[in-house]
């Protein structure tokens, strides 16, 4: 019967926000790598030397380590906190100063680190064809001019050079250029060739990865963490940390004159964007040692005459996953904020909540003021839809007269009811329609939310302080519980009496999965609700009084 249809679509909208409930609490499991590559001087894909970093603090003092020789050096801009180590001037650590850990915790989140889980390192270098010849990659030491760098008031960019030179004439520099309120920074590597010879080899950039965060509960938002490569090929190919350490595949390996390679996790991103116009290859890769996974970018194998100079140049972001920064940085990396499959209901919605949130000042009303502006797109077909519920309503007691009167025979008070329906234009299936269209934004708003870097802290009122967390009291969950009971009792009840206990189910159902989801989701849910019950309410006014329905017409057609 048409009027199953209810039914059916709140068990869809059930099961769609049960598989949102299960992607929320699932985490990305740590992984295990594979071996390292030899370089090959004949091959394209050369291989990328792979080691561990070795461990240290932010906050430790510029000073010998475990290797006498090895120092770290501090810089320091009003976005960033960054900690580089003379052995293979690798990036070891990088806080982010505008982001927090945590409400309760306002130590600056450290993107970059050295320790897991989530793991971080970025690192860069040139390694020679010729085998056991000493070559600048990230296990070398290099030479640094200063301990600390720190970004001057009205300065607007900061240099931070290291060297490397060996005893036969080739000498490398490698230099960090931070900005002001960027994330971005380039990275410059040029080798000097003075030796007599030529000197062949390779020059890279990489981000290792170690292990992923494990499930934190069930209020725990897990999106994907892992590699992401950009190439002509493909714009936008995501590939798992077990992909990367599965033995059984073969590393990736892509040949591009443009792209970039990225590491991604819930709200942050580290990238390396290749400036030379070059051919260039982009890979992943696997150290056994320590567990990292990698992903880079690589040139060809090259051969620097003696007495030239060759530059290899990349930019490089740390930091918050925001549109419109990424979209700077390099083409497609704006992708990385993955909004799934509706990702153009996603990307409009948060466009339309900016605009609110500009005007406004707070993201709780921003949600507030974009799910009425939703309700009002589809203001139209709602009240279609709560018109023929309506109606619906108002002949329930000319219904329950024909399920008296014909009793057991479903097929005669069938064909009965529908002749009611089509004498009064009724349509049971059209009651339907508003969660018809609200599951898709419903989805769209769930991906919007759990990517939004944006929504990571942002209070609303009283006691919801961080709209992308779940509600600490579930008072959310319980006034939507108790909307979803108000809305069925206005709509006209299944006939059928098991019907009616699913029905009945269904708000306990919701209200108990939304107790886990972020209050943000919750409060477009709760408002949509309330919108919807006001315009229903009205429409059973207008529309839905029994004494509307036809009372005798099938009587005296059955006498």
């Amino acid at each position: 019967m048409k009027s199953n249809m209810r039914v059916i679509l709140y068990a869809l909208a059930a099961g769609l926000i049960f598989i949102l409930w299960q992607r929320w609490q699932l985490a990305n499991m740590p992984q295990n790598p594979t071996a390292q590559i030899q370089i090959d001087p004949s091959s394209s894909d050369a291989g990328v030397p792979s080691a561990g970093a070795p461990n240290t603090s932010m906050n430790a003092p510029v000073a010998a380590h475990a290797n006498a020789q090895e120092q770290f050096v501090r810089v320091r801009t009003d976005v960033l906190d960054v900690l580089i180590s003379t052995r293979g001037a690798t990036l070891m650590q990088a806080d982010l100063l505008k982001y927090p850990v945590s409400l309760k915790d306002d130590q600056a989140l450290a993107l970059i680190r050295q320790n897991n889980p989530n793991r971080m390192q970025m690192t860069s270098g040139m390694v020679s064809a010729v085998r056991d010849e000493a070559s600048p990659t990230h296990t070398a030491l290099w030479q640094s001019a200063q301990n600390e760098y720190v970004l001057a008031e009205g300065q607007d960019s900061l240099t931070v050079p290291f060297t490397w030179q060996n005893e036969q004439g080739l000498s490398v520099s490698k230099t960090f250029t931070f900005h002001r309120g960027k994330y971005e920074f380039e990275l410059l590597q040029q080798l000097d060739n003075s030796s007599a010879n030529a000197w062949q080899g390779i020059a890279y950039n990489q981000i290792a990865f170690g292990k992923a965060q494990g499930s934190q509960g069930l209020s725990n938002i897990a999106t994907f963490t892992g590699a992401v490569l950009s190439s002509a090929d493909n714009r936008y190919e995501k590939i798992k940390l077990s992909d990367i350490a599965d033995t059984k595949k073969a590393a990736k390996s892509v040949n591009s004159t443009d792209g970039w390679v990225a590491m991604i996790q819930h709200y942050f991103i580290a990238a390396l964007v290749p400036k030379n116009s070059v051919p260039h290859v982009l890979y992943t890769q696997y150290n056994p040692n320590n567990g990292d996974h990698i992903v880079g970018v690589k040139s060809e194998v090259l051969s620097i005459p003696a007495g030239s100079r060759y530059e290899f140049s990349s930019s490089a972001y740390v930091g918050p996953k925001i549109v419109k920064d990424l979209d700077q940085v390099a083409p497609y990396l704006d992708k990385t904020v993955d909004y799934g499959m509706l990702f153009m209901i996603s990307e409009f919605m948060f466009k339309v909540m900016e605009l609110i949130h500009k005007v406004i000042g707070n993201w709780g009303w921003a949600i507030v003021v974009m799910t009425l502006l939703i309700k009002l797109l589809f203001f139209v077909p709602s009240a279609w839809a709560y018109k023929s519920m309506a109606k619906m309503r108002a002949l329930q007691p000319e219904m329950t007269r024909l399920r008296e009167l014909y009793g057991n025979d479903r097929q005669a008070m069938s064909q009965e009811i529908m002749k009611l329906y089509k004498k009064e234009q009724v349509n049971p299936a059209s009651g339907c329609l508003p969660m018809l269209l609200q599951i898709p934004f419903f989805i769209a708003f769930y991906y919007m939310l759990a990517e939004s870097v944006e929504l990571r802290h942002a209070p609303w009122m009283g006691w919801i302080q961080d709209l992308s967390a779940m509600d600490p009291y579930f008072i959310l969950p319980i006034i939507n519980m108790g909307l979803m009971f108000l809305q069925q009792k206005l709509n006209p009840p299944p006939a059928d009496p098991m019907q009616q206990k699913v029905m009945l189910m269904m708000p306990l159902i919701f209200g108990f999965m939304f107790m886990w989801f972020p209050s943000g989701l919750v409060l477009y849910w709760t408002v949509s609700n309330a919108f919807g019950i006001v315009q229903q309410w009205l429409m059973n006014k207008r529309y839905g009084e029994p004494n509307k329905a036809p009372q005798n017409h099938h009587a005296k057609q059955s006498s």
